[in-house]
C-alpha cells in the first residue's frame, strides 16, 4: 500500500531520484511509504522507516517541518542516534482515497557541513597562529632595536678603551724624552755656578725658560693620560684638555676613523 500511495504520488520519480523522499500522513505525523535513499540516509531497513512518526526521526521535534517550504540545516536521527543534517523541501499533496500527505524531499548535507565546521576551525586556527606570529614579529623587533643598542654601546666603549690605550701608549713614549729633559735640566742647574758671572744670568733665564717648557709638556702628557683612562670608564668625569692637545687628539681621531678596516666576515 505504501508503495502504490507514493507511486500515485511521485509516480517513477520516487524510486529513480537521487534525494531521499517519504510520504507522511498529515493528521497522524506517519510515515506511509519512503524509498531506498530515505532508508539508507536514516540507517535503517525499508519497512523500518515506515510507520515511525516524524517526531521519532527529527532531532527538533518541537521544529514545524509540516508546513511547504524549503529547510535548511535540518536534523534528522539516524538509527545509531547520530544526527543527520539535510535540505529539506515539504509540499502537500491530496491523494483521493488516502487524504492528506505531506511529501519530504531530503539532500544529505552532513559531509558539506562537516567540511565546512572543519574549514572554520582551520580558519580559526590559522587567524590564531597569524595572531601569534605577529605577535612574535613585534617582540622580535624589539628585541632587535634594543640589540642594536647595545651593539652601539659595546661598539662605543671598545672604541673608547681602544683609544685609551692608543693614547696611553702615545703618552709613555712621549714622558720618555721629557723625564730625560727634566733630568738634564737639573744637572744644568748645578753646573751653572761654575759659570761666570756676566754670563749667569743670561743661563738661569734659559733654564728657568726651558723648565717652564718641560713642566707644561709634563702637564700636557699627565692630561693625555688621565684623559684616556677616563674615556674608558662610563660616567667618569670629564677633563678639559689644553687647546692645542684637544685640537690635535681631535685630529688624530678623524684620520683613526678614515682608516679601512679588514673586514672579519
Amino acid at each position: 500500500m505504501a508503495d502504490t500511495i507514493a507511486r500515485e504520488v511521485f509516480g517513477r520519480w520516487f524510486e529513480t531520484r537521487v534525494e531521499a523522499v517519504w510520504l507522511v500522513e498529515r493528521a497522524t505525523q506517519r510515515i506511509v511509504s519512503a524509498n531506498l535513499h530515505a532508508a539508507e540516509m536514516l540507517r535503517r531497513e525499508r519497512d523500518a522507516v515506515v510507520g515511525l512518526t516524524l517526531s521519532e526521526i527529527a532531532y527538533e521535534p518541537e521544529r514545524d517541518l509540516l508546513s511547504p517550504g524549503h529547510y535548511e540545516e535540518v536534523a534528522l536521527r539516524g538509527s545509531d542516534d547520530y544526527p543527520v543534517y539535510v535540505e529539506l523541501s515539504v509540499a502537500h499533496v491530496h491523494v483521493a482515497g488516502h487524504g492528506d500527505l505531506v511529501a519530504f524531499t531530503a539532500r544529505d548535507t552532513s559531509e558539506r557541513r562537516n567540511l565546512e565546521r572543519e574549514l572554520v576551525a582551520k580558519h580559526t586556527a590559522l587567524f590564531t597562529a597569524h595572531a601569534e606570529l605577529e605577535r612574535a614579529y613585534l617582540e622580535l623587533g624589539e628585541a632587535k632595536r634594543e640589540l642594536e643598542i647595545r651593539n652601539q654601546d659595546i661598539a662605543m666603549l671598545a672604541w673608547r678603551a681602544a683609544m685609551g690605550e692608543l693614547v696611553a701608549g702615545i703618552a709613555h713614549h712621549l714622558n720618555n724624552p721629557v723625564g730625560a729633559l727634566a733630568s738634564t735640566l737639573r744637572r744644568l742647574s748645578g753646573l751653572v755656578v761654575e759659570v761666570p758671572d756676566g754670563r749667569r744670568v743670561e743661563v738661569d733665564r734659559l733654564l728657568a725658560r726651558v723648565g717652564q717648557i718641560a713642566r707644561r709638556i709634563e702637564a700636557n702628557v699627565a692630561a693625555i693620560v688621565h684623559a684616556s683612562r677616563s674615556s674608558a670608564r662610563p660616567g667618569s668625569r670629564r677633563m678639559t684638555l689644553p687647546p692645542e692637545l684637544a685640537s690635535v687628539l681631535s685630529t688624530f681621531t678623524d684620520e683613526l676613523e678614515e682608516i679601512p678596516t679588514k673586514d672579519r666576515s
